[in-house]
């Protein structure tokens, strides 16, 4: 507010007469502003948290997105010789391996007659050639054995040859190297113009290209590369040492312990987000009661948990045919009580782990599988242009516009304030006047006391 001292003329107390309107106008306006501004902070705090919920819980869906999920399964080398991977529908089973041979490249060295790597070596065209792949090289004679090194190396068409240039006591010269693999794919180094130097002409294979050989169970195995696709079905197996004589134990078991885990990570997730939406709806305490985004996320959620779901190809198409069934709380759970001579849940889960680990995955990742509903519902909430994604930013604008609703109050305030400083200043000199008139009348109206 300006300082003023309204009042100093009539000797009335007319700053706290202002001050008393100016609050009159302001104090409910205020008021309302910081109940709208609380009101705002809660309910963006509570979409906050029912936002960061979901996507809680739709991490937990996204290791159920595959078909593939439960079928896991644990594998066991003895020895770090072989490295070994399945698609999870391998049959158990324990092998013995032995690596006799690792697939490796060949190596050619172009003649020993040069002196350094600046050293020039003629014009024409080199072609490296394996098998059906080949690339051409041009060689100018102003290039070095370093020139053409990166020239090779650098080529867009290269394969895989990697060139060098090498310097010894007998002299310095040029190695290729493939990484074509395989008995039959021996790197071929042609030239046309005056390149013999460096090409097969001139030029001493070192090493020859030779496949991998591994012994499963005594049988042998020979592959151009040191991976071997299905020699047990749905197994690949990576040579990384030769161990012949000393053979390496491969053993594959079905991770039985993966399906509980993503059926238990399921049911805690599923669980924790029902609990998170209780919490916010609360009638009480709820930063989002009677909150109608929580109320139809409950209702769609439920739908998804105790519908069926169609087009799988076996006999399990219910998270109740896997033991999952909906406590009076809305909850999930897999009870381990059953009724009567039915089953409980922990039995129909275990049977289903143990011989429809496919159709299990199904029921979560088929086009309409419990997981790929759950999570398309949690998207058209959470994407971008989801709903609680354009009420939070709608939240956001609206919590923004208070400070303008405070500066609107404020400017008010001064224009009120001025118009009363108007009123009263005016009020002020004429009391003032009055006064000084009374003050002079009764000067003026005293008669002087008479002396004894």
């Amino acid at each position: 507010m300006n300082i003023t001292s309204a009042g100093i003329g009539s000797g009335l107390d007319l700053e706290g007469i202002i001050e008393a309107y100016i609050n009159a106008e302001a104090i409910p306006t205020e008021i309302r502003l910081q109940e709208k501004e609380d009101r705002l902070r809660t309910e963006i705090s509570g979409v906050g948290a029912f936002k960061s919920a979901l996507s809680t819980f739709e991490s937990v869906l996204k290791k159920l997105s595959e078909t593939t999920d439960f079928n896991k399964q644990t594998i066991d080398t003895s020895t770090e010789d072989i490295s070994v991977t399945t698609n999870g529908f391998a049959s158990n089973g324990s092998f013995s391996i032995e690596v006799e041979q690792l697939a490796q490249g060949s190596r050619v060295e172009s003649a020993k007659t040069f002196t350094a790597a600046s050293d020039t070596v003629g014009s024409g065209t080199l072609t490296f050639g394996v098998g059906a792949d080949s690339f051409d090289i041009t060689v100018d004679a102003a290039d070095t054995l370093s020139v053409i090194r990166d020239k090779i190396n650098e080529h867009a068409d290269n394969f895989g040859v990697v060139a060098n240039v090498i310097s010894t006591d007998s002299g310095t010269f040029l190695s290729y190297s493939s990484e074509i693999t395989g008995d039959t794919n021996d790197l071929s180094v042609t030239s046309t113009g005056t390149l013999d130097s460096i090409s097969n002409a001139g030029a001493t294979q070192v090493q020859a290209a030779s496949s991998a050989i591994i012994w499963v169970d005594g049988n042998k195995i020979t592959k151009d590369s040191n991976e071997f696709k299905n020699v047990i079905e749905d197994v690949t197996i990576t040579a990384n040492k030769v161990n012949m004589g000393s053979p390496s134990t491969l053993t594959i078991a079905q991770d039985e312990e993966n399906g509980k885990n993503l059926i238990t990570e399921f049911v805690d997730g599923y669980n924790a987000l029902v609990n998170t939406m209780t919490s916010l709806s609360n009638p009480e305490s709820g930063a989002l009661a009677f909150d109608p985004n929580i109320r139809q996320m409950k209702q769609q959620l439920n739908s998804i948990i105790s519908d069926t779901v169609s087009g799988l190809s076996g006999s399990i198409d219910s998270l109740d045919d896997i033991g999952i069934t909906v406590t009076k709380s809305g909850l999930l759970e897999v009870s381990s009580f059953g009724i009567g001579t039915l089953p409980s849940g922990v039995e129909k889960r275990d049977s289903a782990l143990e011989t429809k680990l496919n159709e299990i995955g199904e029921l979560f990742a088929s086009s309409d599988g419990v997981s790929i509903q759950m999570r398309d519902l949690i998207a058209s909430y959470n994407d971008s242009d989801g709903s609680l994604t354009k009420r939070q930013t709608l939240l956001n604008q609206n919590l923004s516009g208070i400070d303008d609703e405070y500066q609107a109050l404020e400017d008010k305030l001064r224009n009120y304030e001025d118009t009363l400083r108007r009123k009263f200043t005016f009020l002020d000199s004429t009391v003032a006047q009055y006064n000084a008139t009374s003050d002079w009348l009764t000067s003026a109206l005293v008669l002087p006391k008479k002396k004894d």
